[in-house]
């Protein structure tokens, strides 16, 4: 399975543009598969220097709701007519970030003459009996701290987010699984467990995507005890590491010093091979 990085906070190519946001792009079996179309049109500059065409992506998914990961949207439809997209969410919900006093509106924003080409889940859904986008179901694990200034609106008003709205991208490829979450909102062990409940007795091969381990307003990160509990299941099961965008410069070289090569930094213009 290979996996290009279209777009993320950093590039390995000063010819590519690198903007805070993910984007990926995995071909697999015939497949062209996209998870996340960062926060704005960037991601289609790059793949055009990349030289991928994305008129041949089959099948777009939305890891969540939030612009940095959605902005790109409207400008896809305007290259690739015929994606599948999905979204384990409603597309009219509404999400925001609290910066002092502030709520700013973080949300999808989609012309709504595109509504249409958006599938809205509320639970699992399998392709072809490997391609997995699965709803999050285990909360055995303390959620990172970055998100206490992450909110959503609902009946009552605004409220803290409970993310509910976060797919996990899951990938069958030899009898193992690789597994995709852009940001992780819900905890990396969380995810891996509902991953190992959903569909058991198969490997975790590899876990990629940004681990919502600093706030990138405050720069403050998650304790090294926090970290060293990440790092010991981690080790325990033998999962590779792929990561960036959200995770954080020290929790980054932390997990790198503790995993010893189980981790690969990931930056925009990378092309892997998992």
């Amino acid at each position: 399975m290979e996996l290009y990085v279209l777009l993320e906070n950093n590039s390995s190519d000063a010819a590519l543009k690198s903007k805070h946001g993910l984007s990926l792009l995995i071909t697999y079996r015939g497949k062209n598969i996209l998870l996340d179309v960062g926060p704005d049109g960037k991601f289609i500059e790059n793949s055009e220097k990349m030289n991928i065409d994305l008129k041949d992506v089959d099948l777009l998914f939305l890891s969540h709701s939030h612009n940095d990961h959605t902005g790109g949207l409207n400008k896809f439809f305007k290259v690739n007519n015929k994606a599948l997209v999905y979204l384990m969410d409603k597309i009219s919900s509404r999400y925001y970030i609290k910066l002092w006093s502030f709520y700013l509106s973080i949300g999808l924003k989609i012309r709504k003459k595109y509504n249409s080409k958006i599938t809205q889940l509320s639970g699992d859904l399998v392709i072809d009996g490997s391609i997995y986008f699965l709803k999050n179901s285990i909360s055995t694990y303390q959620k990172p701290n970055s998100n206490k200034n992450l909110f959503k609106r609902d009946s009552s008003g605004i409220v803290p987010d409970t993310f509910d709205h976060e797919g996990i991208l899951v990938i069958e490829d030899k009898g193992e699984l690789i597994v995709l979450n852009s940001c992780s909102h819900n905890g990396i062990l969380n995810i891996i467990e509902t991953v190992e409940t959903k569909i058991p007795n198969k490997k975790i091969r590899a876990y990629v995507g940004g681990l919502h381990l600093s706030n990138p307003g405050t720069q403050q990160h998650e304790s090294d005890e926090y970290l060293d509990m990440l790092i010991k299941q981690i080790t325990q099961k033998g999962i590779a590491v792929y990561t960036g965008h959200c995770t954080g410069r020290y929790a980054i070289e932390y997990l790198k010093k503790g995993l010893n090569g189980q981790l690969t930094e990931i930056n925009t213009g990378m092309k892997l091979k998992i």
